[in-house]
């Protein structure tokens, strides 16, 4: 019990540091201190064998990614490229339609298979011209980022190459588009949902008297600019991203190199393409420098946090939560709602949490006699629901890329993050136990 007190205050302390905009690797250590006093762990092995090896995995593992996202992402901004895009697109769609541009080019982004982070990094320049054209309040640019990629496109969309998509297929025999009924009438309502939540919040936040302000040292291009023909000609702009999507799809499908490394391939091919088209426009060694610094500054930020999800799932009170939850005396689609959204709060992590229940429930579930489709949407969109907590990995980036505090940002995540999705969870199993599949 004293463990899991500690795991308690642990988190606590955690959210309290990062909203107070103390560094994350000093909050990771803090928060790991804490889980290994509370649970009576070796410090020495325990830090070495847990923490920087959780640290440095996750580090290894995303450093090409990061600092190619980062960059690709300052070659848009500096080039004028990303405010192009977004006067073009907010020209089709509407002055009114900036969270509709941000949220459905998220949902393209995400459904072509690119990761979170790299959306991150991408969309980001667009957002921000877009927020500063419509002048809205910043502390909405999170969530109107994220919504989609952790969500809709994570866990709902039939058909998602994500990772929570795929997870079920190992356990329940299915694929990608199981349960894609679920998950269409799913898809919708949170879009719309989400949608209409972060327009009442804008105009409550204009009525209050609130305006756009830059974060400190953030230059942005404004969009009179592409009138002032200061952006390269619309074609130029949304070349770079046009080659990400066709080369990633066309090394994905033509060969077997990993997902991940046909991104990088994809991305390095995008900046090439972008330095080589903005060159008049563009310092190619500043930009590249910068977003390369940015990148992984955002790197170790998110790698530390990573450190601390790995000392948390060591700790015997990790253990014995999951071990309570997994083993509940209660419906099936009841326990997985609930243990995969504990588990994933806890570390900040809907795979984590996802793959920890079905390791132990899996055979168990596809053995209760209930449709195989059914019980695959309904996990994964469970495991899209409190993972969203402020220690999340996605929000550290997005946060860290936006330049803003989740102080300011974290309420908005919550609530089309969290709360909406896990309202989405309840409704799935709603559907699924009338038959809808």
């Amino acid at each position: 019990m004293f463990g899991v007190l500690g795991l308690i205050v642990a988190i606590v302390c955690v959210i309290a540091l990062i909203w107070k905009n103390w560094h994350m690797a000093i909050v990771s250590l803090a928060g790991a201190l804490i889980v290994i006093a509370f649970n009576a762990m070796d410090p020495v092995t325990t830090l070495s064998e847990k923490f920087m090896t959780g640290m440095s995995g996750f580090a290894g593992n995303w450093f090409l990614l990061f600092m190619l996202g980062a960059i690709f992402g300052k070659v848009m901004g500096d080039s004028g490229a990303s405010v192009g895009i977004a006067n073009k697109m907010l020209k089709l769609l509407g002055e009114k339609s900036v969270v509709l541009v941000v949220m459905l080019t998220g949902l393209v982004l995400s459904y072509g298979g690119i990761g979170t982070f790299i959306i991150a990094f991408s969309l980001y320049p667009i957002a921000v011209a877009l927020f500063q054209k419509a002048d809205i309040p910043k502390k909405l640019i999170v969530a109107t980022i994220m919504v989609c990629p952790v969500t809709v496109c994570m866990a709902m969309l039939p058909g998602s190459p994500s990772t929570q998509n795929l997870i079920p297929t190992q356990y329940f025999g299915t694929t990608a588009y199981a349960g894609a009924s679920i998950g269409l009438i799913c898809s919708v309502i949170m879009f719309v949902s989400a949608y209409l939540f972060l327009n009442w919040q804008i105009k409550k936040a204009k009525a209050a008297g609130e305006h756009f302000v830059a974060s400190p040292g953030e230059d942005i291009m404004d969009l009179n600019a592409v009138d002032e023909g200061k952006t390269p000609s619309i074609g130029a702009c949304f070349a770079p991203i046009v080659v990400l999507l066709v080369l990633m799809f066309g090394i994905q499908s033509l060969t077997s190199i990993p997902s991940s490394y046909a991104v990088a391939i994809a991305m390095t091919c995008a900046i090439i393409v972008g330095c080589v088209l903005y060159r008049d426009r563009l310092n190619v060694k500043e930009a590249v420098s910068n977003g390369a610094g940015g990148g992984l500054s955002s790197l170790i930020a998110t790698s530390s946090i990573m450190g601390f999800g790995s000392v948390v799932s060591a700790s015997p009170a990790y253990e014995s939560i999951t071990t309570a939850l997994v083993n509940m005396d209660a419906n099936p689609l009841i326990t997985a709602l609930i243990s995969i959204n504990v588990i994933a709060a806890i570390t900040g992590s809907s795979a984590g949490g996802l793959n920890i229940f079905l390791s132990s429930m899996g055979e168990y579930l596809a053995a209760s006699g209930l449709n195989m489709a059914m019980l695959h949407r309904v996990v994964c969109i469970a495991s899209s629901g409190f993972d969203a907590m402020p220690h999340a990995s996605g929000m550290v980036v997005c946060n860290q890329i936006a330049k803003t505090s989740q102080k300011d940002t974290y309420k908005y995540v919550f609530i089309t993050c969290a709360i909406m999705p896990f309202c989405c969870a309840i409704l799935a199993c709603i559907i699924g136990t009338l038959g809808i599949v």
